[in-house]
């Protein structure tokens, strides 16, 4: 995805675009990561504060 545009983004918003550029659903990612539908959610809401460990889990998944 385009750096600049990246740049731009929340943690959350890029967390979501990275998702979709893999052509991941919510459901894919979270059978991926081990973590629920719910959890993946609540990581691309802007207003959520997301445990370390599942940004990981979602980081490893997505590279």
């Amino acid at each position: 995805m385009d750096q600049i545009m990246m740049s731009n983004m929340t943690p959350a918003e890029r967390r979501r675009a990275a998702r979709l550029a893999k052509g991941y659903s919510l459901e894919d990612l979270a059978i991926a990561t081990g973590l629920t539908v719910g959890e993946i959610a609540a990581t691309e809401r802007l207003d959520r504060t997301v445990p370390r460990n599942h940004a990981d889990r979602i980081e490893h998944a997505l590279s």
